[in-house]
């Protein structure tokens, strides 16, 4: 088990619980059965991306996960919008979010935990009270977030909330986007994108041997064999001795195969993975 020190847990409890989250999120939340997970948006009105969320139900509670930067400032949002509902939310500060392999986590550790299942994974979130895996290394947590990039999923931070509407960052094909869904914040714009087939940016998932480490909303350029296209950084890892992974949005065709990377002019070759 890999403890994951960039993420959090957030609790919502109450008899409008459900339908509190469904109002606010792009994810259809009213159909989760208790045990069940899905990806979601947390939108503002003009369809950026606040949060990517992993909304879990045990019973009537519903558990999020999003990025610990962020859990703070989202909460304090979402609570503005509870008004008479019977809504509680609370920021699990003291619990700890690992990460595991299907049937990799040892029982007893889990005893008195939440296994949360990734949406199309083997993987799974444990929300514990307690630390469970003292002994995670850098490199261990380094090695399941490129895991994660490699997946399509980034958690964003303060820098990237707010910049991109949900398909730019491909949420939408992490089942993060139900459109067919009632009303939610962003929902016109983020639908109307959908539907009008508009997007012009994409995102692309870079992989190098090299050591690279890009701030968020810095610029890139991906070489391919026909010109050089601009790229943001959305989100990057780098572990140690073996390689690092960007998450990029780019108006780069999606038909085109990136090459190398330029970065602060350095020229990089990518890697498949």
């Amino acid at each position: 088990m890999v403890t994951l020190d960039y993420l959090s847990a957030v609790r919502f409890s109450g008899a409008d619980a459900g339908q509190f989250l469904h109002n606010q999120l792009s994810a259809d939340v009213l159909a989760l059965a208790s045990g069940d997970s899905i990806f979601a948006c947390y939108c503002e009105p003009k369809g950026r991306v606040l949060a990517l969320m992993l909304v879990y139900r045990v019973d009537d509670d519903y558990y999020v996960i999003m990025s610990r930067s962020l859990a703070p400032a989202v909460t304090e949002r979402l609570k503005i919008y509870v008004m008479r509902s019977q809504v509680s939310i609370e920021l699990l500060d003291a619990s700890t979010v690992s990460g595991f392999q299907e049937n990799d986590a040892p029982e007893l550790a889990l005893m008195s935990a939440h296994a949360i299942p990734l949406p199309g994974s083997d993987r799974w979130l444990a929300v514990t009270d307690h630390e469970i895996t003292p002994a995670t290394t850098a490199s261990s947590q380094a090695a399941w977030k490129i895991s994660e990039l490699q997946k399509g999923i980034t958690w964003l931070n303060p820098e990237t909330s707010g910049q991109f509407l949900p398909q730019m960052l491909g949420f939408d094909q992490l089942g993060a986007v139900n459109f067919r869904k009632g009303c939610y914040p962003g929902q016109e714009i983020v639908a109307r994108t959908h539907y009008l087939g508009k997007l012009k940016r994409h995102p692309r998932v870079l992989c190098t041997e090299a050591e690279i480490h890009p701030a968020p909303l810095e610029k890139i350029q991906i070489n391919s064999s026909d010109q050089p296209h601009e790229a943001v950084v959305v989100d990057c890892e780098y572990k140690e001795a073996e390689q690092s992974c960007l998450l990029v949005v780019t108006r780069m065709g999606t038909d085109l195969k990136a090459q190398s990377i330029e970065y602060q002019g350095t020229t990089t070759p990518l890697k498949v993975f």
